[in-house]
């Protein structure tokens, strides 16, 4: 029954899969969790893609649409949603452009992509960042981030209603010499805007934080995969 109330009475949710492996690739731990995270900055993000004026200003240059959004450092940012170059006549507009939101973090990055932490603190809307984060690295109580991949997986017709999903993987190596425990799983975002010149806009702000239901603790020379899906109810 509480698979079918999510099903019609939560039309954007997500799932967290956490599996932890040792150094010789043995699975030691694995779960599957609700998401019950999305924070204040995502609804900030839809309110502005909702004020973007869309086709009717790709006449005019120098349009600027934005909101505020608290980045990672508690600092207030502002995040573009739809952006033109003031210099119209110009090779320079034509080079320019940017993206909303996007989580698809480059190998050692730890500034946006799924990003994992050690703290318990409770949920909170305003949350913008995690509890207690594991920076990424090689030395006592960091781990090693991989690439952040993000992929769509499409339409599933086979459940009533049908739900599209879409899901960003991280793996995490344990190098430090000691076992780490992972307790929060995070989604940050960056929005990022340039020109032919220079960086326009580039916050990175929390948009959804977990605090898992038990503590997985990843062992020296193992690794920890972690899945965020979202799915969308249609229909």
């Amino acid at each position: 029954m509480e698979d079918m109330y999510d099903q019609l009475h939560n039309p954007l949710r997500g799932y967290i899969e956490v599996e932890v492996r040792d150094r010789e690739g043995r699975i030691v731990g694995r779960g599957r969790h609700k998401m019950r995270s999305f924070v204040n900055n995502l609804l900030r993000i839809l309110e502005g893609e909702m004020k973007a004026k869309g086709g009717a200003a790709l006449n005019y240059y120098g349009t600027v649409v934005s909101v505020t959004v608290v980045k990672t450092d508690g600092s207030s940012g502002s995040a573009l949603i739809e952006w033109y170059n003031s210099d119209s006549g110009s090779l320079n507009a034509r080079r320019s452009g940017g993206i909303v939101i996007a989580a698809k973090a480059a190998d050692d990055n730890d500034a946006y992509g799924i990003v994992v932490g050690s703290g318990t603190l409770g949920l909170s809307l305003d949350q913008y960042a995690p509890a207690s984060k594991i920076p990424h690295g090689t030395g006592p109580g960091q781990l090693d981030y991989g690439v952040s991949v993000a992929e769509d997986l499409g339409l599933d017709t086979g459940v009533t209603p049908p739900v599209y999903r879409f899901r960003i993987t991280r793996t995490f190596s344990n190098l430090s010499g000691a076992a780490i425990n992972i307790n929060e799983v995070c989604v940050v975002a960056v929005d990022f805007w340039r020109d032919r010149y220079s960086t326009v806009s580039d916050p990175k702000f929390l948009i959804a934080r977990d605090v898992l239901p038990s503590t997985y603790t990843v062992p020296n020379g193992g690794t920890a995969t972690v899945v965020v899906t979202f799915e969308v109810v249609v229909g």
